[in-house]
């Protein structure tokens, strides 16, 4: 006999059925939407723990920072979503943190899909007009100085610097450097080296137009570093951070000072471990190249480079060293490591931060300038100029990477080692692009499918790793199709040209929408924005800010534009066009009164994409369009 159910029951019963048909109902209207992208990770041979993981997206049709995307994990029926950041760029990556525990060799799926979902922050960079410093749910982690800091005062350092004081004047390095628990784990301007400033990144001994010129011994008086500029500072759910340009001078060359080289600090603090966790991941990534005539060598030394001072209360039985391959501070110095971890009690307590080097790192693994002594303070420094002398050439990018694991207490062995194999070996993604009939992918690589010379002629431009390279001289080319309204990214790389090469000349291409409006390409790296600059609509508009990258470093436009509205032949609207020149907006809803330069004339019919040969070798990769 059938028990019959109470009318309380049956409403418990009917809550259940509606809140699983809820679930249900989300879970289909999440994976009923059509994924711009499917996305695995696999483990591969490490278990994972609240790893960051990152995705190119090339041919991806996203990108624009306006864009709202989701990115949902997906487990059976369950569409988790998951914090996640794009970064734009060339081509946009994307950033997020592989939760929890993934075991070595399975593999978790994801889905990138239309429509934001508002994520708390976690990672932000502040700053006012002396230092920029990053928090993470509050906390500070680090501050970077990028305004001047001066030495002690003279009562201080000591009569013998009152004619020097002055050059130890120093900007563009971090400090303090906090643990998780809010110790100070750097210092600045000891007594024994009134150069050394936390964590900073110059070179010693080094040879330039002939001469002498010490970058990190500042007394010296022969060169210095100081901060240009900041190029970004981002936050989010899964990092925030900074970019920031130094340039590296000469101050006695025969012309007198001299900037010898840019350089570009890449910051960025994860959004994983923090104080409860006893932990912070900071990546610091400096991209260095020489932009004199002239190359810099640097001669062999025992230090140079990434350079890290410790509290002044790590030394003696309060501080330690230990290495990748288990050398101590008796027997490390000069030695070749993965990673190094330097430690000392702050606060009673003992803290740390792990140096990682990266396997792509010239000289990888790196030698390290280690001091011996019992009763030194800890001082640390990767430095590849240990091995012979080398050189920094004109026009070429030098990378050198590095993570820090700051965290409290002593080395755990097992976990660095986890944690080196995130960095130097991380889980495989691998990105599938969900084709659609809305995107049209103009270059992936591989032909020119997409693209005429006009009046039957043979494309004259070259494919070269995947890009397509002007040949000079053999014409410009444009899409075969025309368009009207459409959102568009194009990633686009200007050659180094000789110094004597100057403006127009350096560099010049263009984007002519509809045949009609240029968009400029040229190298214009840190000059004042101008109409007929990199980013400018060409003699119409300068743009908002000049963004542009050194030459031979890849850039991106992202696009949308409206075409002129036509009644006949009166034109009733204005074209308009906006513009993220390497995710910067530099051009926000434009109205264009007219066609620009060589532009044809303005019409009611739609018209191609043409990409400009004007003489230079300039390439072109990753282009995708969506018809609006």
């Amino acid at each position: 006999m059938q028990k019959l159910m109470s009318p309380l029951s049956m409403r418990k019963e009917a809550i259940i059925l509606l809140a699983l048909s809820f679930c249900l109902l989300t879970a289909q209207s999440v994976s009923g939407a059509e994924p711009l992208a499917r996305i695995t990770v696999e483990a591969g041979d490490y278990t994972r723990i609240d790893t960051p993981v990152t995705a190119w997206l090339d041919g991806v049709p996203l990108g624009f920072p306006a864009d709202e995307i989701r990115l949902v994990e997906v487990r059976g029926l369950r569409h988790i979503d998951v914090p996640v950041q794009l970064e734009a760029g060339s081509p946009p990556r994307l950033w997020w943190v592989l939760s929890g525990e993934t075991q070595a060799g399975s593999k978790r799926t994801y889905e990138l899909v239309k429509g934001g979902k508002t994520m708390s922050l976690g990672v932000s960079a502040k700053r006012n007009d002396k230092v920029l410093w990053i928090e993470k749910d509050g906390k500070k982690v680090l501050s970077y100085n990028h305004a001047v800091v001066p030495p002690p005062p003279i009562e201080v350092m000591g009569e013998k610097y009152k004619g020097t004081r002055d050059l130890y004047n120093r900007s563009g390095f971090i400090h303090p450097l906090w643990s998780p628990t809010g110790s100070e784990l750097t210092s600045i301007h000891p007594g024994d080296h009134y150069h050394h400033v936390g964590i900073w990144m110059p070179w010693t001994k080094t040879k330039f137009e002939g001469k002498a010129v010490d970058f990190w011994n500042l007394g010296s008086g022969q060169g210095t570093v100081r901060f240009n500029r900041f190029l970004s500072t981002t936050n989010g759910p899964v990092y925030g951070g900074f970019q920031a340009e130094h340039d590296h001078v000469a101050l006695k060359t025969d012309d007198g000072e001299k900037n010898v080289l840019k350089e570009v600090w890449d910051v960025r603090v994860y959004n994983v471990g923090g104080s409860d966790k006893g932990y912070w991941l900071v990546d610091f990534v400096s991209a260095q190249r020489c932009v004199a005539q002239s190359g810099l060598l640097l001669e062999k030394y025992r230090y140079g480079g990434f350079g890290f001072r410790a509290a002044a209360e790590w030394k003696g039985e309060n501080a330690s060293y230990l290495t990748s391959q288990g050398r101590t501070r008796k027997d490390g110095h000069a030695t070749r490591a993965r990673w190094c971890d330097t430690a000392g009690v702050s606060d009673g307590q003992w803290k740390g931060i792990t140096h990682f080097s990266h396997p792509d790192n010239f000289r990888h693994p790196e030698p390290m300038r280690i001091w011996p002594e019992f009763d030194n303070e800890v001082f640390f420094n990767w430095a590849p100029v240990q091995v012979d002398d080398f050189e920094l050439k004109p026009g070429k990018d030098h990378i050198f990477r590095y993570r820090m694991y700051v965290h409290e207490g002593k080395v755990d062995v097992e976990n660095t080692e986890r944690l080196w194999n995130d960095y130097a070996h991380p889980p495989k993604v691998d990105v599938e692009t969900v084709e659609s009939s809305d995107v049209i992918m103009l270059f992936g690589g591989t032909d020119f499918n997409h693209w005429t010379a006009g009046d039957g002629k043979d494309i004259g431009w070259k494919l070269v790793d995947g890009a397509m390279k002007i040949t000079p001289k053999t014409g410009s080319i444009m899409t075969r199709r025309d368009f009207r309204d459409f959102k568009m990214h194009i990633e686009f790389n200007t050659p180094q040209m000789p110094p004597n090469v100057k403006g127009q000349g350096r560099g010049n291409s263009g984007i002519y929408i509809q045949r009609r409006y240029e968009l400029q390409i040229l190298d214009s790296y840190g000059l004042e924005p101008k109409n007929n600059d990199c980013g400018s609509l060409y003699k119409f508009r300068a743009p908002d800010k000049n963004v542009c990258r050194m030459p031979g470093r890849w850039q991106s436009y992202d696009i949308i534009f409206h075409a002129a509205r036509f009644d006949g032949n009166k034109k009733t609207e204005n074209a308009r066009i906006t513009v993220w020149h390497n995710g910067i907006l530099i051009h926000d809803d434009l109205k264009l009164d007219n066609k620009t330069g060589a532009g044809q004339r303005e019409g009611p019919e739609a018209g191609p994409i043409l990409l400009q040969d004007h003489g230079n070798e300039v390439m072109f990769r990753n282009i995708w369009i969506v018809p609006l």
